[in-house]
This record gives C-alpha cells, sequence and structure tokens, in this order.
C-alpha cells in the first residue's frame, strides 16, 4: 500500500491524490507560480518567524531568529531589507544585527513603522526602535526593557491614531498582560498595564498581539478558559483611562475549533477573522446586539489534505479574499507535509471556497510558513519559510503571482 501511495504521489496531479485520499481539494495549478525571491545563508540571517512589511517603494522588511552577518556565532538574529532590482530580482541588506546581552536577541514578531519612517519590533525581553540616518545606516533604540514580572513580548505590535504602541506578553503579571508604550517629549516611553490576566472568565496568556477596531475597542485571542481551550477578549476603553475585559467567545474543541494563535484582524464591518490550532480552522466572529458574537467556521483543514496548524495573521485582497499559510500539513514534501499557501473566497449564501495556492517542498521552495503573508498593490503575496530553501535549509522569502 505504502509503494502504490508513493508511486501515486509521484505519477499524479494534486487534485487525483487528495481525491484517492478521500479528501475534496481545490488547487489552482495554472498561472500560479511561487517563486524564492530570497534563501538565508546564515550569514543573511536564519530562521525568520515573524511576516513582512513593505514600504511605499517596494521594499520589503522582517527579522530572522538567529543568524546576522557578522554575529552569525552569536546567532542572534537580525533585521532585514529586500529591495527589488532588474530582471525580478531581490537584493538583501541586513539593516541591524542583534547581538544578544542589554540589545535583545532573536527578534520575533512582525515589524511596524511609524510615520517618519523609524522601524519598531520585538526581540527577547525588549521592544527596539530602529532610525535610519543620514548616511544610510540604521542605529537601535531599546524604547522598553520588559522586566521578569512582565514576561517577554510574544506577537505583532500595533498603533493607535496618537503613535501609540499596543501589545502582549505571555506570562506577565499572574498569567500575561496587554501593555501600552507611549512617546514622551525627552525621547522616552512610558508603559502602561492595560490588562492583567488571568481574567474573570478564565482567559490567560495572550497571543499574537491586539487589533483595533473603529471605535478604540482591542481585541486578542488566548489561552486558559473553563474548558482550557482558549477564547477572544475585548478591551473597552473606560473615561478614568482604565479598561474592561469581555469575553466575546470560548471555543469548545467542536467544529469551532480550540486554541486561537493568530494576530485578529477586521473587515470594514467590524467582523473578526482568525486561526485555531491542530489541524486547524479558519473563523469569523460577527458582532450581534446586546453585544453578543456569533461564530462561523470559514474552514477547516486536513492535515494530509489541505494543511495543518494555520499559523499567522490573515491578509485581505481588494476584493475580499484572505490569505494565509499553514505551517504544516499538505501533500508537499514527499508526504512529508511542509505546509501550504491558501486563498479563502466568499461564496453567495456565506460559503468560502478554499484554493491551495501552494505546497511547500523544503529544500528548493521553503518548508513550515509560520507567519502568514501580504498581499501588495499587483496582488502578489509575500510570506517567509522557517527552513528550507537550500542545503542547509535556512528559510525563505518567497513570492506566490497568479
Amino acid at each position: 500500500m505504502k509503494k502504490q501511495l508513493l508511486e501515486l504521489l509521484e505519477s499524479r496531479p494534486v487534485q487525483v491524490i487528495a481525491l484517492a485520499l478521500g479528501v475534496l481539494v481545490n488547487v489552482a495549478t495554472a498561472g500560479v507560480t511561487e517563486k524564492v525571491i530570497f534563501p538565508f545563508n546564515q550569514t543573511g540571517g536564519s530562521q525568520p518567524l515573524g511576516g513582512l512589511v513593505s514600504d511605499g517603494a517596494g521594499n520589503l522588511y522582517g527579522t530572522t531568529s538567529l543568524g546576522g552577518l557578522k554575529n552569525r556565532n552569536y546567532a542572534a538574529g537580525a533585521v532585514f531589507e529586500l529591495s527589488p532590482a532588474s530582471g525580478g530580482t531581490w537584493s538583501e541588506t541586513v539593516i541591524y544585527e542583534f547581538r544578544g546581552g542589554t540589545e535583545g536577541q532573536s527578534p520575533n514578531g512582525t515589524l511596524v513603522f511609524d510615520k517618519q519612517g523609524n522601524i519598531y519590533g520585538t526581540a527577547q525581553h525588549v521592544l527596539f526602535e530602529l532610525t535610519k540616518g543620514t548616511n544610510g545606516t540604521w542605529s537601535e533604540n531599546i524604547i522598553h526593557r520588559f522586566d521578569s514580572n512582565e514576561g517577554a513580548p510574544n506577537g505583532d505590535l500595533t498603533w493607535d491614531s496618537a503613535g501609540n504602541l499596543y501589545g502582549t506578553t505571555p506570562q506577565g503579571g499572574l498569567d500575561g498582560e496587554v501593555f501600552e508604550l507611549s512617546p514622551q517629549p525627552n525621547g522616552t516611553w512610558t508603559e502602561h498595564i492595560l490588562y492583567s490576566f488571568p481574567s474573570s472568565f478564565g482567559l490567560g496568556s495572550p497571543v499574537a498581539g491586539v487589533a483595533f477596531d473603529s471605535k478604540g475597542n482591542l481585541y486578542g485571542a488566548a489561552g486558559g478558559s473553563s474548558n482550557g481551550l482558549g477564547g477572544i477578549y475585548q478591551l473597552s476603553p473606560q473615561g478614568n483611562g482604565e479598561w474592561t475585559a469581555t469575553a466575546i467567545y470560548i471555543f469548545t474543541g467542536g467544529s469551532d475549533g480550540r486554541f486561537p494563535n493568530s494576530r485578529l484582524v477586521l473587515d470594514s464591518n467590524g467582523n473578526l477573522f482568525g486561526t485555531t490550532t491542530a489541524p486547524g480552522e479558519v473563523f469569523e466572529l460577527s458582532p450581534f446586539s446586546g453585544g453578543t458574537w456569533k461564530e462561523t467556521t470559514l474552514h477547516t483543514f486536513t492535515a494530509q489534505s489541505d494543511g495543518d496548524y494555520p499559523q499567522g495573521a490573515l491578509a485581505f485582497d481588494s476584493t475580499g479574499n484572505l490569505y494565509g499559510t499553514t505551517t504544516f500539513g499538505g501533500l508537499g514534501c514527499n508526504g512529508g507535509m511542509c505546509g501550504i499557501a491558501y486563498r479563502l473566497t466568499p461564496q453567495a449564501g456565506g460559503a468560502w471556497t478554499e484554493t491551495i495556492l501552494h505546497q511547500f517542498e523544503s529544500a528548493g521552495d521553503g518548508s513550515q510558513p509560520q507567519a502568514g503573508m501580504i498581499v501588495d498593490n499587483a496582488g502578489h503575496l509575500f510570506g517567509t519559510t522557517k527552513y528550507g530553501g537550500g542545503r542547509y535549509g535556512y528559510g525563505t522569502v518567497f513570492e506566490i503571482s497568479y
């Protein structure tokens, strides 16, 4: 049986393989291309864990958790820039190398820009700012050090309209915190703990950062709950500067999944979208009158078919399609399940259709994407893989176009 399956994998289109396994998978093959635009080689960083961000000129920025040009022996990580060049090629510049110790190491979240073009991100126990000088070099400023009582930041950062930064730590206080950092006239930043977990409704260990709605409420995912399967919380600002926490949804582990793990994204109607783990689902939460929320499962993954363990924030395109990646699963790697890139398309009646855009194969094109993808103005998708991309598998930055 094993020999027959291997022969089938080698000789049949993915659609046929999926039917042989008893799973219906919609796979986009014609016109879809995946290209590694940069394979990491340790000296330019290795094992990117965070997502990408682009500037107005089309350059891409991200982090690697290990490696670095000068300090690769310390494996402290780097911040990189990828710039498009002629002939569809890209060139990498390591704009900052971490040396560990007081300046931090192993950056892990997705970077954010301020209005002046400065870059902000998180590394182990620090939140840093990178500022570009007149000579083109970047310098680091630690704007906050998280002590042992706060834990380490564990997700993406979020701006408000006043220039304050928001994020989460999974272990601060008793069971995690949501924090705000506010810039001061003297160049320092002041931290304000908006909420300390565990909550009265049982949630704790917030993950992946927070997201704002149009009314100034914050939303995030957390573990805990009375059934231990996690949920989604809302933080609402009060007139006295404090915030009130509410559990808007607790996962049951049934058709709605369990353990939410991504930063939430909102559409123009205030609906929330995110992912759960093992094998994973993509869900939508819609607000109703009276403060209640309805959960809708948009897609459930099947590990050895269309993905396993979706991770990283989802991304919308201009027509309302959702894009994301799964770290494991799929039919790539000769059944080794190196993850997939997918699209979810809304249909009439509220259903969503999944299309597999790419199945990762490890050495050539990357393996285990962990941070989702971003969409540029031309509809091209960009993301990172933790491994793959060469003989030693230090990770990749990839582009998908169709």
